[in-house]
C-alpha cells in the first residue's frame, strides 16, 4: 500500500462492538455498545463506523468476516475488520494501521470465542495483550486466553505475496472470478478507471476489492478506495474522478447507471465484467496470453496467482531500472523518456501509465530509498532480475554495481547527502526522532524512580507472563482472570479499565529495552545487523539492491536507541508532540516529572497511591 499506509506501535488502535440498531424504528442507526479502549476515541471520531459496519442488511444465517477502510485527511488508511454473528446480531470491530486481513479475522475469531465462554471477564485482559505491540518480521505473537487453555498466534506477514488458500481475500476473488473477468478488471486499473465491483455478500464484496487491488503490487490504488460502500454514501459513484469502489447489490440497484456514466462494473454474482473501454485490448497481445493462461488453472495454490500478475507487470513496467539515472555525487533520478524506450513494442501505454498516480508513486517510493541510502529488494525486483536474466540485458546487475559505487561515494563524503535527502524529505519526523532521543535518554532512569514509587505487588501481575526470550519474539502473553462475578453467564461484562497494577509491565517492558540493547543487536536479524549482513552477501550471484533500514555511517532513526550523547536537549514542540503521538512515542504523557514527585510524607510507606500512577502507562497512548 505504500504511502497510504502509517506507520503504528500496536497490533490494533481500537475494538468495538456494533449493534445494527433497534429494529422498531425507521431508519435503523447502528450503533456502537462497547469499545476498548474505552476513551481512545470520541464518538465524533467514530460516527462513520456504525455505517460502515452495517452498509446494508446482513444474511443472518452464517457468520461474516469482511472489511472497510477510513481515509484520514492525510490520505492514510485505517483498516477496520468486522465478524457478524447472527446469533447476537452484532459485528465485532477492530481498527488498526495495519492490512492483516487473516491476522484480524483471526483474532475476531479468538474474541468472539472467549466472549461466548465461561472466561468472558478475560476480554478486557485479552485484549490490552493484544494490543501491546504488532509482532516483529519472523517473530511470532503468542496470547494465550480462557483460562490458559486456548491460544491466539500470529506472524507478521509482510514481504510474503499472497497465496491460496492462506490469503482468505484472494481465495475468493479467484473462486468467484473467472480469468477474463480477473484480467479486465487489471488492466482497467492500470489505466486509472472508475471501478465499482457488486456483489451481495459484504464478504465477498470486501474480499475481491482488496484482492484486486493487490493484483497491482507493487503500485497500489491512490485514489478513492471503499471496498464496501453504505447506502448512506452512495453520492460516490458520481465522483468525476478515478476510484475503486465495492458496492452492495441492494446498494446498486438504487442507483441509476445513466446518472454513473462510464464505469468499469465487475458483477461478481453473476461474473460479469462490463466496460466501456479496450482497456485489454491496449496491452500486448503476448503479455495478455501469458496472463490468462498462468490464471487459468483454477486449482492454482500458493502465490501463483499473485506471481502471474507480478510478471505480467515486470513485462511491462520492470524496464524502469534502465531508466534509473545515477550519477557520483547527485541526487538519484528518474528519466521518463528512457522509460517509454524500454518497451519498444508498448510506447502508447508506457506514455499514459507515466501520467497516472499509481505509477508515480512507485518511483517516488523506490527513488527515496535509493536517495536514502537503504535501497530495495522485494518480490518485483526478483522478478525483474528474473526477466533481464531471460533478455540477456542483465540490467539488475548493472544498476547494483552503480548504485554501489555511488553510496561508496557519499560514504568518502561523511554522509552528509543522505543526511540533507533526509531532512528534506520529512524534516518534521527528523525533529521528531531528535526530541524523542533526548526523551530516551531520561527514560531508563525515569523508569527506575517511577518503580520505586508504585506498590510492590509481591510478584509482577499474569497479565504479560514473558520470558526474555519470548519476550525479543514478542512474548507469550496470559490475561488475568476476572472473579466470579465478572464472569457471570448471565450478561455480558462491561470492558473495564486496566487494573492499577497493569503500569509495572510496561515499565519492565521499557527496562528490557536498555538492558538487551546489546543482545538485540548481536542478532543475525536485527536491523543495525542487515547492511554488515549485506556486505557480508555482496559476493553472491543475486542482483539485488539489498534492503538495508538505515544508511551506512549515519544515525540510526530509533528513538530508543541513545546514540549521541552530546546532543543538547531541545524544547518539546507542538507539532513534535502531535507527531509522536500519532506513532505511539509520546513520551510526555509517560510523565518524566515524576522523577521530580513529592516525597512521601514522614511515617508514610514510601509508596505512590495507584491513582498517582499516569494513565499512558497502560494505554501507550
Amino acid at each position: 500500500m505504500g504511502s497510504r499506509l502509517r506507520d503504528t506501535a500496536r497490533l490494533f488502535e481500537l475494538f468495538c462492538e456494533v449493534s445494527p440498531g433497534d429494529p422498531t424504528k425507521e431508519p435503523r442507526e447502528p450503533c456502537i455498545i462497547r469499545k476498548y479502549p474505552e476513551g481512545l476515541r470520541t464518538e465524533d471520531e467514530l460516527k462513520d463506523v456504525p455505517k460502515f459496519t452495517f452498509p446494508c442488511e446482513l444474511d443472518s444465517t452464517f457468520v461474516q468476516h469482511y472489511s472497510f477502510v477510513m481515509t484520514a485527511v492525510d490520505s492514510k488508511y485505517t483498516f477496520c475488520f468486522c465478524r457478524y454473528d447472527p446469533r447476537t446480531n452484532t459485528s465485532l470491530v477492530i481498527m488498526s494501521h495495519l492490512p492483516w486481513h487473516d491476522i484480524f479475522y483471526k483474532l475476531l475469531n479468538s474474541i468472539s470465542n472467549l466472549i461466548n465462554s465461561s472466561e468472558k471477564g478475560e476480554l478486557t485482559s485479552f485484549l490490552e495483550a493484544c494490543r501491546i505491540r504488532p509482532p516483529m518480521k519472523d517473530h511470532t505473537l503468542k496470547v494465550t486466553y480462557n483460562a490458559g487453555r486456548s491460544v491466539f498466534s500470529c506472524q507478521n506477514p509482510d514481504g510474503r505475496l499472497p497465496s491460496i488458500p492462506e490469503n482468505c481475500n484472494l481465495t475468493e476473488y479467484f473462486s468467484a472470478v473467472d480469468t477474463k473477468c480477473m484480467a479486465g478488471l487489471w488492466a482497467a486499473l492500470l489505466h486509472e478507471r472508475r471501478v465499482a465491483i457488486v456483489a451481495s455478500k459484504p464478504s465477498r464484496l470486501s474480499a475481491c476489492v482488496q484482492a484486486a487491488n493487490a493484483t497491482l503490487f507493487p503500485m497500489s490504488w491512490q485514489h478513492i478506495f471503499i471496498p464496501i460502500l453504505p447506502k448512506h454514501f452512495a453520492d460516490y459513484l458520481l465522483a468525476p474522478m478515478p476510484f475503486l469502489i465495492g458496492v452492495p447489490s441492494s446498494v446498486m440497484n438504487t442507483v441509476r447507471m445513466s446518472d454513473i456514466g462510464d464505469v468499469v462494473v465487475l458483477n461478481v454474482d453473476k461474473n460479469e465484467l462490463r466496460s466501456p473501454f479496450q482497456d485489454l485490448e491496449s496491452l500486448p497481445p503476448e503479455l495478455v496470453s501469458s496472463l490468462k493462461k498462468a490464471l487459468s488453472d483454477k486449482n492454482a495454490l500458493g502465490d501463483a496467482v499473485s506471481r502471474a500478475f507480478l510478471r505480467a507487470l515486470v513485462g511491462l513496467i520492470g524496464g524502469y531500472r534502465d531508466a534509473i539515472r545515477i550519477e557520483k555525487g547527485q541526487q538519484i533520478t528518474f528519466n521518463p523518456e528512457a522509460f517509454v524506450r524500454t518497451r519498444k513494442n508498448m510506447q502508447p501505454f508506457l506514455k499514459k501509465i507515466l501520467q497516472s498516480q499509481i505509477f508515480q508513486q512507485f518511483i517516488d517510493e523506490r527513488l527515496e530509498l535509493l536517495n536514502s541510502g537503504r535501497g530495495f529488494n522485494d518480490e518485483f525486483e526478483v522478478e525483474c532480475n528474473a526477466y533481464a536474466d531471460k533478455l540477456g540485458t542483465g540490467s539488475g546487475q548493472r544498476l547494483k554495481l552503480q548504485y554501489k559505487d555511488w553510496a561508496k561515494t557519499v560514504k568518502k563524503e561523511g554522509g552528509a547527502f543522505f543526511k540533507n535527502f533526509k531532512d528534506k524529505a520529512n524534516p518534521a519526523v527528523q525533529s521528531a526522532v531528535k526530541t524523542v532521543r533526548q526523551g530516551g535518554k531520561n527514560m531508563k532512569s525515569a523508569v527506575k524512580g517511577l518503580k520505586n514509587k508504585i506498590p510492590k505487588t509481591g510478584s509482577r501481575p499474569s497479565s504479560i507472563n514473558t520470558t526474555d526470550d519470548s519476550r525479543f519474539s514478542c512474548g507469550s502473553v496470559t490475561p488475568v482472570s476476572s472473579d466470579s462475578s465478572d464472569s457471570s453467564p448471565s450478561r455480558d461484562p462491561p470492558l473495564r479499565d486496566p487494573a492499577p497494577q497493569l503500569p509495572l509491565d510496561l515499565l519492565t517492558e521499557m527496562e528490557h529495552l536498555f538492558k538487551n540493547k546489546s543482545r538485540r543487536d548481536s542478532l543475525p536479524n536485527s536491523p543495525h545487523n542487515q547492511l554488515s549482513l549485506a556486505d557480508k552477501s555482496s559476493c553472491e550471484s543475486t542482483d539485488l539492491i539489498k534492503l538495508d533500514d538505515s544508511p551506512t555511517d549515519l544515525e540510526d532513526f530509533d528513538p530508543l536507541k541513545c546514540r549521541d550523547k552530546n546532543d543538547k536537549v531541545e524544547t518539546n514542540k507542538a507539532t513534535d508532540s502531535a507527531l509522536l503521538h500519532e506513532y505511539g512515542l509520546d513520551f510526555s504523557q509517560f510523565g518524566f516529572g515524576l522523577l521530580e514527585a513529592p516525597a512521601p510524607a514522614p511515617g508514610s510507606s514510601g509508596e505512590a497511591p495507584p491513582s498517582a500512577v499516569p494513565k499512558g502507562w497502560t494505554t501507550f497512548n
